[in-house]
């Protein structure tokens, strides 16, 4: 991980990769924020109907012993 060592030709983090790892750590972090931000007004009613169908399920003995 020395992607900005290579393209900037500098080395904040002494080469040990520190940088590169905290940059894709945010980005990660970006993405899962934005996903829950536009996926949210879906979560609460997907989540409450699983919730009603698994009370509703039947009982099966595949997993029941």
């Amino acid at each position: 991980m020395d992607f900005i060592e290579r393209w900037l030709h500098i080395s904040p983090d002494g080469g040990n990769g520190g940088s590169e790892i905290l940059i894709l750590a945010v980005l990660v972090i970006t993405l899962i924020i934005a996903a829950v931000a536009v996926l949210r007004p879906y979560l609460p009613h997907n989540f409450t109907e699983f919730l009603e169908q698994l009370g509703k399920r039947e009982s099966s003995d595949h997993f029941d012993n």
